[in-house]
């Protein structure tokens, strides 16, 4: 088995929300793979890029989904760049989850996160960075995704309702 329903998409379109109310409409468990690494590590997402690097980041974020996918009956919310490898991208694919996409604007995630420093991909300039991890990861967004949310100037509820409609009705 696996995750019932799995969120994805860049920083600050919402997943960690949106998966947590998924999960509490449904009776369900939540698991995030940002806090998986960081519970396992006992550090910030912003320490391990500082002090070790990205590569290491991304490896404690590989076995984070691989543990995450093996557990069934919970939603799972991904960081933003957790399915951007051609294995996570396998195992999503074969995962059998419903995999929902949220897609956000770069004016609706700027007013959101504020492109702050404790998003590391963002240093220097941060519209720019967002702009460039977006164009090269919207294409693996759309392709995993069973069902996409345009998030922009929508509640978590409603976004909630969206998903959980589009799920019960995906046959």
């Amino acid at each position: 088995m696996a995750p019932r329903i799995i969120v994805i998409g860049p920083m600050g379109a919402g997943k960690s929300t949106v998966a947590l109310a998924i999960s509490q409409r449904l009776s369900l468990s939540h698991r995030d793979t940002d806090e998986i690494v960081v519970g396992e590590s006992g550090r910030s997402i912003s320490e391990i890029f500082v002090e070790d690097g990205e590569d290491a980041f991304r490896a404690l974020e590989k076995i984070a989904l691989r543990v995450a996918l093996l557990e069934d009956e919970t939603i799972l919310s991904l960081g933003g760049g957790a399915c951007m490898n051609k294995d996570a991208e396998s195992a999503l694919r074969a995962s059998g989850s419903f995999i929902v996409y949220l897609k956000i604007s770069l004016s609706e995630v700027s007013s959101r996160v504020g492109f702050n420093r404790d998003r590391p991909l963002l240093l220097g300039s941060p519209r720019a960075q967002w702009q460039t991890l977006m164009n090269e990861r919207a294409p693996i967004y759309e392709s995993l995704s069973s069902y996409t949310v345009e998030v922009d100037g929508k509640s978590a509820e409603k976004i909630v309702d969206e998903i959980l409609i589009a799920y019960e009705l995906r046959g």
